[in-house]
């Protein structure tokens, strides 16, 4: 067990608010196995909410878009989207929502920091990770146009070296990702940003976390 019921809150906040440098854990889940540096001058901010909560571990929250979706269809993500005029920081941002795309109270959590940025050059979005943790499990209830599914991974999963693998990823209109590296779980794929933010968990973790014996 990586992590005790009496102090879980207290380890990922001292987890993330570690120095670290993630560029090694967001190359390894990249899916052309490149990152590309040059951001563009002005990036469409976006924000998501990593929630977790705990049942005898952490467990991570985590939903599947629709394929009616303009962009990332049926994708597995966290839930999140641009920032928007009325929001005052990205905080904000990640905080609405997750309350508009599944109906998660922004009141009954604790904010405790932020994982590296990841900028996605396909859609010149620039991710900002928002880390929120619940005493307990949150009520939640999805908005079926943006969300299909909302589904819970525990910690352990994603620090399992076996749901860590590389495959083919058949794409809507017939496109064909070849050699994508992802997480796979609960008979999900989980690519692309989200999984290199899983990623960087997992490096932060086997670097700076002593197990619970």
């Amino acid at each position: 067990m990586f992590f005790h019921v009496n102090s879980w809150k207290k380890d990922i906040s001292d987890l993330v608010n570690q120095p670290f440098d993630a560029s090694e854990a967001h190359f390894e889940m990249a899916p052309y196995r490149k990152i590309n540096r040059e951001i563009d001058i002005k990036p469409i901010h976006s924000a998501v909410g990593i929630h977790f909560y705990f049942a005898e571990e952490p467990i991570i929250i985590l939903i599947e878009r629709p394929l009616t979706m303009r962009k990332h269809a049926g994708q597995v993500a966290f839930p999140g989207g641009k920032q928007d005029i009325g929001d005052h920081n990205l905080i904000k941002t990640a905080l609405r929502e997750s309350n508009e795309e599944i109906g998660i109270s922004i009141t009954d959590l604790t904010s405790c920091g932020s994982l590296t940025k990841v900028y996605i050059p396909v859609t010149n979005y620039l991710i900002h990770s928002f880390i929120f943790l619940h005493d307990q499990r949150p009520k939640m209830v999805h908005n079926p146009e943006e969300v299909k599914e909302i589904f819970e991974v525990k910690l352990s999963e994603i620090l399992l070296p076996e749901t860590k693998t590389i495959i083919d990823i058949k794409q809507t209109g017939g496109i064909t990702l070849k050699n994508v590296p992802c997480f796979l779980i609960q008979n999900k794929i989980i690519w692309g940003a989200t999984s290199l933010l899983l990623n960087e968990l997992k490096y932060r973790i086997s670097r700076f976390h002593r197990p619970v014996v």
